[in-house]
């Protein structure tokens, strides 16, 4: 390690050195050719070294030349390697930042996957800081990558982010953007024979979070129109629970909302998620 990191202090000096070079025959971006390869090189050794934060800043600098070579796909991806290294660092302000520098440019230069892919890393940083604060920001970067990734063609990745600003949504009470997600998650999954047993699960959420929106009329009518839509969601647990749910919110009964739930968790376990949200429903009743 210490070698490594030895190498590294070299490799960034002998990349500031190569800046200071002049030549009567021009070729002025040779030398941040040079450079950008110094560092680069010194961002790997100080990685060896697990000296991340040095690495991220060393990162940083070669992004800084290509910058000035016009090598758009190679300032996004020391850019994306500074983003992994300040993450490795804990540094999550200079780990996001360098991920979204990142997607900005692959977006500018066309990259949609990999500018999908850096969207997709800054999302997952800013969810697992577990900032409530923070979470719309979660939200915007998951749909930028599923923008990216259903313009390169990429459903399976698109629908990966697609869930989660729906969840998250639905986790801050923007219940119409995840209708909207949940609903379209549902219908994807009607068009590939592995996903199609999925849809069911996705038109059950997209309802509740109508339900919790306190939108029954909206609840009803999409339930009939998923039950039009996929031909096996007539007879599950899943549409037995939404009718009783229907019935419960139109009464404003709070109880019966609770029996619903629970016959269903007898036969079916909820998961942490789905009971906040059948929580969520259950208090429309209460509060009304």
């Amino acid at each position: 390690m210490a070698a490594a990191q030895k190498k590294a202090v070299d490799l960034m000096a002998k990349g500031e050195k190569c800046l200071t070079k002049f030549s009567f025959f021009g070729g002025g971006s040779q030398k941040y050719e040079d450079a950008a390869e110094c560092f680069q090189d010194a961002g790997k050794m100080y990685v060896l070294a697990k000296s991340f934060d040095e690495a991220g800043k060393a990162y940083l600098r070669a992004a800084e030349m290509f910058e000035k070579t016009k090598s758009d796909f190679d300032t996004g991806s020391v850019l994306t390697r500074a983003g992994e290294a300040f993450q490795k660092a804990q540094d999550t302000r200079q780990c996001s930042e360098a991920y979204r520098r990142a997607a900005d440019v692959f977006a500018g230069a066309g990259k949609g996957n990999m500018a999908a892919n850096a969207s997709k890393k800054l999302a997952e940083l800013i969810e697992q800081d577990d900032d409530e604060d923070r979470l719309p920001e979660a939200v915007e970067a998951y749909q930028q990558a599923c923008d990216f990734y259903d313009a390169e063609n990429q459903p399976r990745r698109a629908d990966g982010c697609r869930e989660k600003v729906a969840t998250i949504s639905a986790r801050l009470g923007a219940y119409d953007d995840a209708i909207t997600q949940f609903d379209a998650l549902g219908r994807s999954a009607l068009q590939s024979n592995l996903g199609k047993f999925n849809a069911k699960k996705w038109f059950t959420y997209s309802v509740l979070c109508c339900l919790a929106r306190e939108d029954l009329v909206k609840a009803q009518k999409l339930l009939g129109e998923y039950a039009s839509l996929d031909y096996t969601l007539v007879g599950t647990r899943e549409h037995d629970l939404l009718e009783a749910l229907c019935a419960a919110c139109e009464s404003q009964d709070e109880e019966a909302v609770a029996t619903a739930a629970a016959e269903y968790d007898r036969v079916k376990r909820l998961d942490p998620w789905t009971t906040k949200l059948l929580l969520a429903v259950k208090d429309t009743c209460a509060a009304a």
